[in-house]
């Protein structure tokens, strides 16, 4: 339940982590206006500016027979080539077909091969294969290139989005450069990954306390098992320890001879809590997952040597305690009273 505990935290923090560094390796999606041309140059005033990657994207939903997802966003780009300096995908964008995100396929319960229908912002259908499952963290995406694009909605490519990347600027510069660009006639709307970045980690940080009081009580369960297992040890054998005792053993024998036993069942605890952490780990961040969201199962190795540090420190305690209580055993009396 320790290790439990440490896993929750990190595998929510990894799930930002993994979808704005790992898949997502742009700053900024700046949406268009019908008629923006030469927009580059626009963009290019901000001295942080690197570079841009046009892209037609649409919101739409995408259903089968049974299953219907909206709010899908919907990618498509005539460089596939430049596409992956932008966006990571598992699986090859395909000449013809669909990737979608595995979010967004397990909600639908499709696999590579199935049909399902799209439907896009006016409202026009068409189905198309999947070729492809994507890993994703957070959102339903749809990728595809042009040609399919517009074999599906008879022509509709046009690049009305652009996926930016800038140097590092701080909070107070992407809301100037946003300002900028929104005072053109070319932009409509400037989103910063970062802001997405951002409510992430507000969110993470919201349940950190809540994952030390579970770490917290977890390890005082821990504390109390052990000492109540080991009275209840030390009780049902009080009178072999007392004649060990008897017969010449010093107090450090005779806590020997009951801590033997504990050590090896801490070391035997914390190698099964190690697998049965993971497993409860992952049981939790599937309960948890939302519809948009899901949670890789991540336990970074401070967890995994805090867990191990206090199951010992406590197993420390109580042969402390323990040791104590031995050597104040009245042995005439132990050996004396009745079974």
């Amino acid at each position: 339940m320790i290790l439990t505990g440490f896993g929750i935290r990190d595998s929510i923090s990894q799930s930002g982590i993994n979808q704005f560094q790992q898949i997502m390796h742009y700053q900024a999606v700046v949406s268009l206006t019908d008629d923006a041309k030469n927009v580059t140059t626009t963009l290019a005033q901000n001295p942080r500016y690197e570079q841009s990657l046009g892209l037609y994207t649409d919101v739409v939903s995408v259903s089968t027979s049974q299953e219907k997802v909206s709010e899908v966003s919907l990618d498509a780009t005539d460089q596939p080539q430049a596409f992956k300096d932008y966006v990571s995908l598992t699986t090859k964008l395909p000449q013809n077909g669909l990737v979608l995100s595995n979010k967004l396929a397990k909600l639908l319960d499709v696999q590579t091969g199935d049909t399902v229908t799209v439907t896009n912002s006016d409202n026009q259908t068409a189905q198309v294969k999947v070729r492809g499952i994507t890993t994703n963290y957070a959102g339903h995406f749809a990728y595809l290139n042009k040609a399919t694009l517009n074999r599906l909605f008879s022509g509709r490519y046009q690049v009305n989005t652009r996926l930016v990347k800038t140097h590092k600027q701080t909070a107070a510069q992407e809301n100037a450069y946003a300002q900028k660009l929104l005072a053109s006639d070319k932009v409509v709307h400037t989103e910063f990954i970062s802001k997405q970045k951002r409510a992430i980690e507000q969110q993470a940080a919201k349940l950190d306390p809540i994952v030390w009081i579970f770490i917290f009580l977890s390890g005082l369960l821990s504390f109390v098992v052990l000492y109540n297992l080991t009275n209840i040890n030390v009780s049902e054998r009080i009178r072999e320890l007392s004649t060990i005792k008897v017969l010449g053993f010093f107090d450090n024998e005779v806590t020997n001879y009951i801590v033997r036993e504990n050590v090896v069942l801490t070391i035997f605890g914390i190698v099964v809590g190690y697998g049965l952490g993971n497993l409860l780990t992952a049981f939790i961040l599937r309960q948890a997952a939302t519809s948009t969201v899901i949670f890789p199962l991540t336990i970074g190795w401070q967890g995994y040597i805090i867990a191990a540090v206090m199951t010992i420190v406590f197993t420390v305690i109580v042969m402390v305690v323990t040791h104590f209580r031995l050597k104040r055993v009245d042995m005439i009396s132990a050996l004396a009273a009745k079974e």
